[in-house]
């Protein structure tokens, strides 16, 4: 494979990798799901595909403005994932309640029920406040959803590996660097290390 390849996936709700996609945010908020190993999310690459998912209500889980992002995916089909971003690691944060995630109200396309129910999932572990460069593909790309791409797990293999190198940032160098300082900003009193744009 070659550095430009990718043949790992993330699954994350498709209206989140939409507004990653478009700019609207940098960011996502995980701790780890049923099927994860060590029952705790972790990061087995810094570099990756977004796979899009459904949620139920998925709604009243978004800010009303940003209603439309779940339109480009509520006619996809179940035996299909179509791949229009990859995504990779500047920093992980943790953040330990929904309060500590306020400050960055600004910054997401959620509501204050979606951080919620995110947060309270597994309460004695902190949750993940990933922050990523993320990519849209020149070309999206169809492939057939496999057996073990279902459930309720976040990371899987694509095979066949996807060549990301035809692909444009969602946010220009300088536009993107502001947006991870003014994070790093909101979230200075509250963790102990700082967001770094590396």
């Amino acid at each position: 494979m070659t550095e430009s390849t990718l043949n790992i996936a993330l699954k994350e709700w498709s209206a989140t990798i939409n507004a990653l996609a478009s700019g609207d945010q940098i960011f996502l908020l995980r701790k780890g799901g049923i099927r994860e190993p060590n029952r705790r999310f972790e990061l087995p690459a810094r570099r990756f595909l977004l796979y899009p998912t459904q949620f139920h209500e998925a709604d009243r889980l978004l800010k009303p403005e940003f209603h439309q992002l779940l339109d480009a995916d509520r006619s996809s089909s179940r035996d299909q994932v179509v791949f229009r971003a990859w995504a990779e690691v500047a920093e992980v944060v943790p953040i330990d309640s929904a309060e500590h995630f306020a400050s960055l109200s600004g910054h997401h396309v959620w509501t204050e029920e979606f951080i919620s129910k995110r947060i309270a999932w597994k309460p004695r572990h902190a949750a993940d406040l990933i922050i990523l460069r993320t990519h849209r593909l020149d070309s999206p790309l169809s492939m057939a959803v496999e057996s073990h791409h279902r459930g309720c797990k976040s990371w899987v293999d694509v095979d066949p590996p996807i060549d990301a190198a035809r692909s444009t940032p969602a946010l220009p160098n300088s536009d993107w660097e502001n947006r991870v300082r003014e994070i790093s900003s909101l979230l200075s009193p509250i963790t102990a290390g700082t967001v770094t744009a590396t």
